[in-house]
């Protein structure tokens, strides 16, 4: 049977990535043109035919011939005169416990309080030891395709549909969804306005999108565009049909890179890793909380699936070669962009440590590797249009201190989880047997400390190509939940290799436990981390969202809504809505002036409870004449929730419920229904900039 199982997910991943690569350029050109949704729907029969024939013509491509792929016939980890007699002294066998060994000790020393820059130079040279070690195995022709294909057919399907079982059920609400539902329900609302244009939380007609960078994301697009054509509520396309694809797709990318890294063992890699990822959630920007929990956002998809299919791509042709492989690597990068801006960053370094993972010191593979970056060529030419577009970029630069590497990776990751993820960066090279396969691991390792890590650079990096805010997101560049999973599988398979069945079980049981305690603490799916599990819906804080929606049905479109941040960022995902005083207080001065915005999260925090000004029931009374304010929610539990009835009573508001949070109307019930009526449909003139 010429359709091998195992060959599974070189097979899929090229029928979405192609696609969704023209789509993306497709999106930026309707952009890039001020052209309205309605004419990207117009469009959309052509560039499906573009994206189908281009997808043809990829897969009629020549393959590459494997003879280009240099596997090591060394079956240690070891290479080279001081390895070779350090291997004999200890035992082949052991010498990736030794790595291991000396890897947690080093950590440890750092979060005993080691100055973080000696740990860093050591861990530099370490790496870059291992890496120049990988580097001088010796290479020969074999395939790379010889993990059982029946067992790896059952693995891949089990971990494919547990991912999609986890995002379905699995509910962990997240804020930032205020601005990526507004760009669905904005194009849904007003289809013949400029696509990702004006302002799509407040839908004022002056104010650009949140950020210019935004402008290069469409996953958003693609929940309004299937919203659109399918008929179905765009919070279920963006919410339950997506999600669960995209969590298969996901897995698949994994398997992508894991069949270049650990040919034989990724079946059992894969479901190790998947574990890994469900126990990392130990902060909110850990990997775990950007997986299978959160994958109704674009930012989630990059890090979680595009990152994996970027590295195994140039994998495959640093090794290979070929225009098959570069046009991937080329498409992979552009999806990236499609799913998240942050890809302008992630992508290109990505690509870059994947590429470096590739290399042989020869000639043939340098060029491949100087091509190999020419694959980044869109992403680097959207990042100066973008940089142009915003001076420089200073949207994203902060004035404020940049914290320290230890400091960013305790923040990111975690505390417990930071040390874990560290001693598996310099260690998992060792845990794969083919030198040219661990490359990846070391290059890696050695590249990610060079440039991400690097305490001399942080600043410098952050100012010029990333920004002191999302710094942290270009740990992205570099899957360490692989490096984990690769590692923490080698330590199991040498464990039940051991001669003493007896010592075998007592490791894995060991090690079982270590993993159920840290996942029991840490865990993504533990209910402090915010999940909660029932039936397929949306992913939405049930009790703010029913307030909203009671919001949305009771008051007209050009009524104005004052409530809380827990409340209000729901208001923006509903097609129709009324104006709102402010979404989120982080943005408020995006959309109005510093004086303007200071009073709007002011009133904001005063019905939340949070904050009371002096003179607090005449200044409430004025800021509702003042702003036209027909519909408040309160928080039940304010303590001077009497003081702000008695001053919407006193203007003739009446209370229509009651409970966590209340919600008052001016007039009451009949008269919004009355305005309701009076006020007919709202006109989509009011986003013409």
């Amino acid at each position: 049977m010429r359709f091998a199982l195992n060959d599974v997910p070189d097979r899929i991943v090229p029928l979405f990535v192609l696609p969704y690569a023209i789509w993306t350029m497709y999106v930026h050109l309707i952009t890039a043109t001020h052209s309205s949704f309605d004419t990207l729907l117009y469009g959309l029969p052509g560039m499906a035919l573009i994206a189908a024939a281009a997808t043809l013509a990829w897969f009629r491509l020549p393959v590459p011939a494997r003879q280009s792929d240099p596997v090591a016939a060394s079956g240690g980890v070891v290479s080279g005169p001081v390895a070779v007699w350090v291997a004999r002294a200890i035992g082949a066998r052991f010498v990736p416990f030794v790595v291991l060994a000396l890897a947690i000790v080093w950590v440890g020393l750092l979060s005993a309080g080691m100055p973080y820059p000696v740990f860093w130079w050591i861990a530099l040279l370490a790496t870059g030891g291992a890496w120049i070690g990988n580097l001088r195995g010796t290479p020969h022709v074999t395939s790379a395709d010889s993990a059982n294909k029946h067992a790896a057919w059952i693995v891949l399907l089990v971990v494919v549909v547990a991912a999609v079982c986890v995002t379905l059920v699995a509910s962990r609400p997240d804020a930032d969804d205020a601005f990526y539902r507004s760009i669905s329900a904005t194009l849904l609302r007003y289809p013949q306005q400029p696509v990702l244009v004006h302002d799509t939380l407040y839908r004022l007609p002056d104010i650009p999108v949140l950020l210019q960078f935004y402008r290069l994301s469409n996953y958003d697009v693609l929940v309004g565009t299937l919203a659109r054509i399918t008929g179905i509520d765009h919070l279920v396309v963006a919410y339950m049909i997506l999600p669960p694809v995209f969590a298969a797709l996901c897995v698949l990318a994994w398997a992508y890179l894991l069949r270049r890294i650990v040919p034989v063992r990724w079946p059992s890699v894969l479901l190790v890793l998947f574990l890994c990822v469900l126990a990392l959630g130990e902060m909110h920007r850990a990997y775990g909380n950007f997986a299978f929990v959160r994958l109704f956002q674009g930012k989630a998809i990059l890090v979680t699936g595009m990152v994996p299919l970027i590295a195994g791509s140039a994998l495959l042709f640093a090794r290979h070669g070929g225009l098959r492989h570069w046009l991937l690597l080329f498409a992979a990068e552009v999806t990236a962009l499609g799913t998240s801006a942050s890809a302008l960053f992630v992508a290109p370094a990505a690509a870059a440590l994947g590429l470096a993972g590739g290399w042989s010191a020869n000639s043939a593979s340098s060029r491949r590797f100087a091509v190999g970056m020419l694959a980044s060529a869109y992403v680097f030419g959207a990042a100066w249009a973008m940089a142009s577009a915003t001076h420089g970029g200073e949207a994203l630069v902060s004035s404020s201190p940049m914290p320290g590497v230890p400091q960013i990776l305790g923040d990111t990751w975690g505390w417990w989880s930071t040390q874990l993820l560290l001693a598996a960066l310099l260690a998992a090279w060792a845990f794969v047997a083919n030198p040219v396969r661990a490359r990846y691991l070391s290059a890696g390792a050695f590249f990610f400390l060079l440039v991400a890590l690097n305490p001399y650079t942080v600043r410098v990096v952050a100012d010029h190509f990333v920004g002191v805010r999302t710094y942290w997101r270009l740990t992205w560049a570099l899957p360490l939940p692989f490096f984990l999973a690769v590692l923490l599988d080698g330590v199991i398979e040498r464990a039940r290799g051991m001669r003493s069945k007896v010592l075998a079980t007592c490791a894995c049981a060991a090690l079982a436990g270590f993993a159920i305690a840290f996942g029991w603490r840490f865990g993504t799916l533990r209910s402090a981390n915010g999940v909660t599990f029932g039936l397929p819906g949306l992913k939405v804080d049930p009790v703010e969202y029913r307030v909203a929606e009671r919001v949305v049905k009771e008051v007209p479109e050009h009524g104005v809504v004052l409530a809380p941040e827990a409340v209000s960022i729901w208001l923006p995902g509903f097609v129709v809505h009324p104006e709102l005083m402010g979404v989120r207080e982080l943005y408020l001065t995006r959309a109005f002036p510093q004086q303007d915005a200071a009073q709007r999260s002011s009133l904001m925090g005063y019905v939340a409870g949070r904050h009371r000004p002096p003179d607090s029931a005449a200044w409430f009374a004025d800021a509702l004449r003042r702003y036209g304010v027909t519909a408040v929610v309160l928080v039940h539990s304010a303590p001077w929730r009497g003081e702000m009835e008695n001053v919407m009573e006193g203007q003739g508001w009446r209370s229509l419920s009651s409970g966590t949070y209340d919600v008052w109307v001016k007039g009451g019930r009949d008269a919004v229904t009355t305005n309701r009526a009076a006020s007919g449909p709202p006109q989509a003139s009011n986003l013409v900039g």
